[in-house]
């Protein structure tokens, strides 16, 4: 309305980064979700918004960035979403508290500190919770003296005074604690913990511990009625919002946020911020890209929101305050070229937004509703089960799922011609990876083809669960920012683990036969013997010990080999289990350090591989009852025209079509492919509503013939020389997981040194 009655405010507020969004102007993510924001202001922040608060007197609305740009408080005008500051922070997390009309504290994360910023002045005070503390929330009592400090490496909450933290004492309630509220008298904390799933009750009085109450899986915020009788908890992997009453202690119920629709429905709302104003209550669901309304004890309406909201406030008139982790979509960036200083990488691209709607723009319910769920829903429909193998109990018996690392549509396949690729961007093509090259002209081009992740700690979450989960989607940005070392994203027991848990959990659950080659198996480098260690339960028994996962000192050629010398075997005892999970990670490279393998030689490796283990199957009597999936885990270190989540596909199979597939297809795509191949309910909401390829898979086999493996036409020997550009930063990069190094330095390294073109 505004755009319309006041052009020229529209033109100001463009200048001020501030945009005012009209229906029907809908977006489409990656994921093959839509957005279609309602009526109102947006604007932009800097990356990963992770929570918001009002000042008390609601003028101003104070947000902190936690991403992989360095962290920044941001003050915003609320009424004009105008930025009246940024303020400079070494580090940051969660969401802030306003001490007063002008004091803003905020967890300082890896500063080991309380900061309490002048909002008046950007002037930002240090106050110190230990040196080994690692606060994520802050919460402050009635009366602005005490303060509770969500401490995530010491697994409690630390109670202590204003203004310097005087009697300062810790308390253990749990691993990562996610939040804290306190009652409306002080007299007590209440602190979520997400490992084991529990809120503690806490006497301030007595810094002690009165009661612990189990809650829905991984809680992640509190609030609490305007009368103080219950306690929300949002239970971020149960999709619930569970309801704590304050007298006797207990949980009495819980109120389900799963998103269920006809044809939209599945766990994946995580729920991860709440906001009370009379009698409703608002709820982030980030997973889901909307804002939900609670009433009367149901999630009565569902409001579009951004990409990824992270946090809500709401005003006294009722206008909504809602940040987005993602913004407002993916961006392309063929300019990521770092030998020019251009740098597309998608962690920093990737920007955060606001967005304010006053009540009238979400007065309508139904009409709220059924545009969110319209954007969650898929726009194909299932055909004839005749005209695809694509189907259960149909031909395609067994499964091959290869899990690569970290490359763009565009680096790798931008040379074919008649498809939507630009040749200009191709780092590492036909001559290095002949075999990626001749899968796709044969077998089918996946032009339209997106990762549901930015970077491994997400993405192989996705590639394994078609879903990564709150804990997951918040941490790994100041991960890859460099301000925090615990890379804990895969671990299996810990709050990474989304609800349904993994293909491997749903096919131990459907009783089909599995096995595991390094995905998720941590293997760290010793001297003379490299053992797998498995934290994922479901791997259990199900996984080669003698195949080595991550480590870039060892080949994938020599991966191959243990594959092969396992599959021989299957072959001879006519028993090879349906689901195979295979990990190739060379194409993630290491850089120009010194005695390791070019980066050329180290994609050309990969791909030799990825075309042996094609050639093996076609030539072996599972050939014609088997499907072979091939996906990189996340594009983040390459340049692509479309999109910095667009990457490379494949699917090797008799049964499959070839020719150009211009289709949206996503990771979840190829999950639920397999899934539905292999009998398998869907893990996530993403996988459940994702586009299966029936298009890319004929009824019968047309594309029947052994396939036969291409050697790259450049070494796969080669090794870094003391003289490569980058040796002596590439020398001190940590490469002792996925992406431990600086990934954008790391880029620029890889830029320069490709010879492939």
């Amino acid at each position: 309305m505004l755009r319309r009655v006041f052009p020229w405010l529209a033109a100001v507020a463009a200048l001020c980064g501030v945009s005012f969004a009209a229906v029907p102007s809908t977006v489409v993510l990656p994921s093959g979700w839509r957005l279609s924001p309602p009526e109102g202001l947006d604007a932009k922040t800097g990356t990963m918004p992770q929570g918001i608060a009002l000042s008390p007197d609601g003028t101003m609305l104070a947000v902190v960035e936690s991403g992989v740009a360095p962290a920044t408080l941001r003050i915003f005008d609320a009424g004009t979403l105008t930025q009246r500051s940024a303020i400079a922070l070494d580090d940051a997390f969660g969401t802030p508290v306003w001490r007063d009309a002008s004091h803003i504290l905020v967890a300082g994360a890896a500063t080991h500190a309380v900061l309490d910023v002048d909002a008046r002045t950007s002037q930002v005070r240090r106050v110190s919770t230990g040196a080994t503390s690692l606060p994520v929330c802050v919460a402050l009592a009635p009366g602005g003296r005490t303060l509770a400090i969500c401490d995530d490496a010491n697994g409690g909450v630390i109670l202590a005074s204003l203004p310097d933290l005087s009697g300062r004492t810790a308390i253990r309630t749990g691993a990562h604690p996610a939040a804290a509220a306190f009652s409306s008298d002080g007299k007590t904390l209440y602190a979520a913990a997400r490992a084991p799933s529990s809120v503690a009750v806490i006497d301030t009085a007595r810094k002690a511990i009165a009661a612990t109450i189990p809650v829905g899986l991984h809680p992640s915020a509190l609030a609490f009625s305007e009368d103080g009788a219950r306690l929300f908890v949002a239970e971020s992997d149960d999709d619930s919002i569970g309801i704590v009453d304050t007298s006797t202690r207990k949980r009495t119920g819980g109120i389900s946020v799963e998103l269920r629709a006809p044809r939209a429905t599945g766990f994946g709302a995580s729920p991860n911020a709440l906001a009370v104003s009379g009698d409703r209550v608002f709820v982030s669901l980030g997973a889901e890209n909307a804002v939900g309304v609670i009433r009367n004890g149901e999630l009565a309406e569902r409001i579009p929101a951004g990409w990824y909201p992270t946090g809500v406030a709401v005003a006294r008139d009722g206008r909504l305050f809602v940040s987005n982790g993602r913004g407002e979509g993916a961006h392309a960036n063929p300019q990521f070229d770092p030998r020019t200083g251009h740098n597309g990488y998608v962690g920093l691209i990737t920007v955060g937004s606001i967005r304010s709607l006053a009540p009238a723009s979400y007065a309508d319910a139904g009409a709220q509703t059924a545009r969110t769920i319209d954007d969650a829903s898929p726009d194909w429909q299932a055909p004839d089960a005749r005209r695809s193998a694509l189907r259960p109990n149909g031909p395609i018996r067994h499964v091959i799922y290869i899990i690569k690392e970290n490359r763009s549509y565009d680096q790798v396949l931008g040379d074919i011609s008649g498809a939507n690729g630009d040749p200009r961007l191709v780092w590492f093509g036909t001559r290095v990876t002949p075999n990626q090259h001749a899968l796709a002209r044969r077998f089918g081009i996946f032009d339209n083809a997106y990762v549901d992740a930015q970077v491994s700690a997400n993405g192989h979450n996705w590639t394994d669960a078609a879903f990564a989960n709150d804990y997951v989607e918040r941490f790994w940005p100041p991960n890859y920012g460099g301000r925090r070392t615990l890379y804990d994203f895969q671990e299996g027991d810990s709050p990474d683990v989304p609800h349904n848990g993994y293909l491997w959990d749903a096919a131990k659950r459907a009783g089909i036969t599995y096995r595991d080659y390094g995905e998720d198996l941590d293997s760290p480098p010793h001297a003379l013997l490299r053992i797998p260690l498995n934290t994922m339960p479901g791997l259990t028994g199900h996984f080669d010990p003698h195949f080595v996962g991550w480590d870039l000192s060892y080949m994938d050629d020599d991966r191959y080999a243990e594959w092969l010398r396992e599959f021989r075997q299957f072959v001879a005892g006519s028993n090879l289990p349906q689901l195979e999970i295979v990990y190739f990670p060379n194409d993630h490279t290491a850089g120009s350090a010194p005695g390791m393998r070019t980066p050329t030689a180290y994609v050309a490796m990969n791909d030799w591989a990825v075309g042996r283990l094609v050639d093996t199957v076609s030539h072996s009597k599972y050939w014609r009852s088997t499907a072979i999936f091939i996906l990189e885990d996340d594009a983040q270190d390459g340049p692509d025209h479309v999109s910095d989540q667009r990457s490379t596909f494949y699917v090797a199979s008799p049964y499959a079509k070839g020719g150009v597939r211009h289709l949206h297809y996503s990771t979840s795509s190829f999950v639920r492919s397999m899934e539905i191949l292999l009998g398998l309910q869907p893990l996530s909401i993403y996988d459940a509503t994702a586009r299966p390829l029936y298009d890319a898979f004929s009824a019968t086999p047309a594309n029947a013939a052994p396939f036969t493996a291409l050697r790259p036409q450049t070494s796969m020997t080669a090794v870094n020389q003391r003289t490569a550009y980058g040796a002596d930063r590439s020398a001190r990069m940590d490469f002792s997981r996925p992406d431990a190094a600086n990934e954008r330095a790391l880029n620029d390294i890889l830029a320069h040194n490709s010879n492939n073109r």
